[in-house]
């Protein structure tokens, strides 16, 4: 820490110290100090770098279970003893399919914020259990990215993500679970994945603005036609069609002044404005 001392924005100075069911991590730490060591690795940390935020981090806190119930339990500990710490880091090592809602997930990053505190996604992946993915299973995963991003941009106190490599073709998931993978926004031959898209529009939609709400008017055309009869009266019938052409994929953008792609969304999806510079496939 003295070596890089002001270089970084935050330190991650305890790290994983709470078993999945809640209870404590063992360590020559633990086992010396029991948990006064917490304290004691925070106060050092200050004292290393002072002008850097300091951060708990840990993995399975998206869940909103024990674990995390023991990490609010350590964030107050800390806090009692008087010692330092201005963070939470949600590692974000996730399932497909199995990732909690936007709402269950800004739910437990609001546990933190509460006590004071910041938070931010520090590990994020999202792996898939079968490999190689269906295309269902690439929309899912797309969905569970948008669900992540989103609760971020959600809570006020949530600073930021880091996703935990870009392309599958490197990455530690495969080795750690044999059989899972193709965990990031890129495959392994550097294409953006269903979840790229997912991610880049919902920043997109935060970053014009919204809320808003309704869909593109449909196309009304007017057809005037004259009848045999007498005197000749004419008579007028209106159609209602949808927009034809392209249509836009699950979160793709399909509106909004100076938008000239798809103005429609592949079923079941509706183009849902946001703002006047931008509409969504939701």
């Amino acid at each position: 820490m003295g070596h890089y001392k002001g270089q970084c924005y935050a330190w991650d100075v305890v790290n994983e110290a709470i078993n999945d069911d809640g209870t404590w991590r063992t360590s020559v730490f633990y086992n010396t100090f029991n948990t006064d060591y917490l304290a004691i690795a925070f106060n050092a940390a200050k004292k290393a770098d002072a002008g850097a935020k300091l951060y708990y981090n840990d993995y399975n806190l998206e869940y909103n279970g024990a674990k995390t119930n023991t990490a609010v339990q350590l964030v107050q500990i800390v806090q009692q003893a008087g010692a330092p710490i201005d963070g939470v880091g949600f590692q974000g090592h996730l399932i497909v399919g199995s990732t909690p809602s936007r709402s269950s997930l800004a739910t437990a990053l609001k546990r933190f914020t509460a006590l004071g505190l910041e938070v931010a996604y520090t590990e994020l992946d999202i792996r898939h259990s079968s490999l190689p993915p269906s295309s269902a299973a690439l929309a899912t995963q797309g969905n569970d990215f948008a669900s992540v991003v989103g609760s971020c941009l959600d809570v006020a106190g949530c600073v930021g993500i880091t996703i935990w490599g870009f392309t599958d073709k490197y990455s530690w998931v495969p080795d750690t679970f044999p059989g899972s993978g193709a965990a990031l926004l890129y495959d392994a031959n550097y294409s953006k994945k269903p979840a790229w898209t997912s991610v880049s529009s919902v920043l997109a939609a935060k970053a014009t603005n919204p809320p808003g709400g309704g869909n593109p008017p449909p196309v009304t055309t007017t057809t005037t036609t004259t009848t045999t009869s007498k005197p000749s009266q004419p008579t007028t019938t209106t159609t209602t069609t949808s927009p034809q052409g392209p249509q836009q994929t699950h979160w793709g953008q399909c509106g909004g002044i100076g938008w000239t792609g798809p103005q429609s969304c592949q079923s079941p999806w509706t183009c849902q404005k946001q703002n006047d510079w931008y509409s969504q496939c939701l």
